[in-house]
């Protein structure tokens, strides 16, 4: 009775939640499997990319997050769109849509790192709370990078069509954002900004509202 107890419920566990160490492994073949895009996180844990993901046209989001605690991991790997960005700064961006990258808009606990996110409709990533570290963010239709409350560092957010990096109350550390048709960095306060750089913008370089903590920023 207990073999038959414990094979019923590894038949209720989805297939998704067997990664390596408990990480869940995701690329184009498991979003497929899953009902396609938006690959939807629903459950807190560890998610990786174990290939490439592109979207079919700039209205897709690829990955949706719908829980508290989460983190994902590009692994190295691209989240591609359709979406080209011209100019030095951007002028245009064609298609754009309605498709994100990564939209976690409404959680916290969230965190993202270590891969690209070029050509979606509108925005790269938005997170509300948490941290996105090591992403190379471009050709986007709108902001690159924005998050509310929280940490980006080390991170790259070039010829997206609206503002770079855009933050209410975050640490600002060690990115560079230049060429978007926006800000390259729009921060409010209280942040801490330092070590950025950030040039040929069509707006402000490094567009700072008075209270934050400014610290070794190039913003010409």
């Amino acid at each position: 009775m207990k073999v038959t107890v414990l094979a019923v419920l590894a038949m209720a566990v989805p297939f998704s939640a067997f990664g390596v160490d408990g990480i869940v492994l995701v690329n184009q073949s498991t979003v497929v499997a899953a009902g396609g895009f938006p690959y939807t996180i629903t459950q807190p844990g560890s998610y990786r990319l174990a290939g490439n993901l592109t979207v079919p046209n700039a209205n897709t989001t690829a990955i949706l997050v719908h829980a508290d605690n989460v983190t994902i991991d590009l692994n190295g790997f691209s989240i591609l769109g359709p979406t080209v960005c011209t100019g030095i700064p951007v002028t245009s961006c064609s298609p754009t849509g309605s498709g994100f990258g990564i939209d976690a808009r409404s959680q916290s606990g969230i965190t993202v790192v270590n891969g690209i996110i070029h050509g979606m409709g509108d925005l790269g990533v938005r997170i509300s709370g948490g941290s996105v570290e090591k992403l190379q963010v471009s050709s986007n239709g709108g902001f690159g990078i924005s998050v509310e409350r929280g940490r980006i560092a080390d991170s790259i957010a070039e010829s997206n069509g609206n503002s770079g990096i855009s933050v209410l109350t975050v640490t600002v550390i060690g990115n560079m954002a230049n060429y978007n048709g926006g800000f390259g960095m729009f921060i409010e306060c209280p942040s801490s900004v330092a070590n950025n750089t950030a040039n040929q913008n069509r707006l402000t370089n490094l567009f700072v509202f008075a209270g934050c903590a400014l610290a070794n920023n190039s913003a010409p």
